[in-house]
């Protein structure tokens, strides 16, 4: 499968499901990267837009590096590295609330699956799970960036859509409000349709690959 078309599958599949538990592991990657950018350029003291702007480059940034990576050979162990990391923030937050929920057997399910898929070698399949991972990063910043200045213009319930489509309360534009009488969903879209160019790019032409016997 071409690598720019599993990419659109698998974007379109973590925004239909952001909500529910299926997506869980990957979102946790997500808002590790989202909040870490946002506490970094936090200190910096800037404006609202330039600051929204700022941590919006920072983590698309990070999933084009990514991208420009995973045209190596590298699927498996973007796979692993990223879905062990989920295991360890989720551990981490057991830690910290002392409760389990269902969320973790979808964890070690994705743990667990990607270590079967690795030590058999089907390395199409992995890419499926490495794009998850990095594709979560763009799927994230589309629910801050788009969805809830979309959701807060037209006054729309956040939960309508739930367990599916849940957009967040707040997002990194929140504060820049409708800067200079330009409703926010303009401003979010049109600088994350700016920075989602160059992963649009970095998404075609990687290690296309079949599963191997």
């Amino acid at each position: 499968m071409r690598s720019d078309i599993r990419a659109l599958i698998v974007s379109i599949v973590l925004f239909g499901l952001w909500g529910t538990v299926v997506t869980f592991p990957f979102r946790l990657v997500s808002n590790l990267v989202m909040t870490t950018s946002e506490a970094i350029v936090g200190k910096l003291g800037l404006p609202a837009i330039a600051f929204a702007v700022l941590v919006l480059i920072l983590v698309m940034g990070i999933a084009c590096i990514a991208l420009f990576l995973g045209k190596r050979e590298i699927s498996d162990y973007y796979a692993m590295i990223f879905s062990i990391l989920a295991c360890v923030i989720y551990c981490w937050d057991i830690i910290k609330t002392r409760s389990f929920s269902i969320n973790g057997l979808f964890v070690a399910l994705v743990v667990g699956g990607t270590m079967i898929l690795v030590l058999f070698r089907k390395t199409e399949w992995t890419r499926f799970i490495a794009d998850a991972f990095i594709f979560a990063l763009p799927v994230g910043m589309f629910y801050e960036c788009v969805m809830n200045p979309l959701y807060r213009l037209i006054k729309a319930d956040i939960y309508a859509l739930k367990p599916f489509i849940v957009v967040p309360q707040t997002s990194v534009f929140s504060d820049v409000g409708d800067l200079l009488h330009i409703p926010l969903v303009v401003w979010g879209g049109f600088f994350f349709v700016l920075t989602l160019l160059p992963i649009m790019y970095l998404a075609g032409g990687r290690k296309e690959g079949k599963i191997r016997n």
